[in-house]
């Protein structure tokens, strides 16, 4: 019997205690986003053009920015979209965080652009073309942490971004 108890015990310890080490090998990290889950509510930084949404599984935050339809690459529609149009149809979008008024050659940035930042890093996905640059540089924060927590669509593109 003591033979036997030693045995399974010299057997099961070494499993228990690399059982930890086994789930987070590499420091790897696993969020588990769904877009079919709603949040619960948003906030927004119209200052610092952030944005938060809040879901039962976390915060997710992010960052909003204004372009003209040539920084966009052609893209003003639809919600959703995270590249270019024509032969720039499979080119993300690159821009910096609250660009607002003018782009080098005077169009005005009125299209509302938004990416996640926090806890994964994502690509610029497209929420909509505003009336008017004014119109997207007082709103656009806001629109892009509200429609985070209520719209699937925008929601799905944001996670598909990750890693991209």
């Amino acid at each position: 019997m003591g033979k036997k108890f030693i045995i399974f015990f010299t057997c099961i310890i070494p499993t228990i205690v690399n059982a930890t080490d086994m789930c987070a090998r590499d420091d790897v990290m696993v969020l588990a986003f769904d877009p079919m889950v709603a949040g619960t509510k948003s906030t927004y930084d119209l200052y610092e053009w952030a944005w938060t949404a809040t879901f039962p599984y976390g915060q997710i935050k992010g960052d909003a920015t204004c372009l003209s339809e040539a920084e966009g690459l052609g893209r003003t529609t639809p919600m959703g979209a995270y590249y270019g149009t024509g032969e720039y149809s499979s080119t993300f979008i690159t821009a910096d965080s609250g660009l607002s008024g003018t782009d080098a050659n005077g169009a005005e940035r009125k299209a509302c652009w938004c990416k996640i930042t926090h806890p994964a890093t994502g690509r610029w996905v497209l929420y909509g073309n505003l009336k008017s640059g004014h119109q997207c540089t007082t709103e656009c924060a806001s629109a892009c942490g509200s429609r985070m927590t209520s719209n699937t669509v925008l929601r799905k593109a944001f996670i598909e971004t990750i890693g991209l």
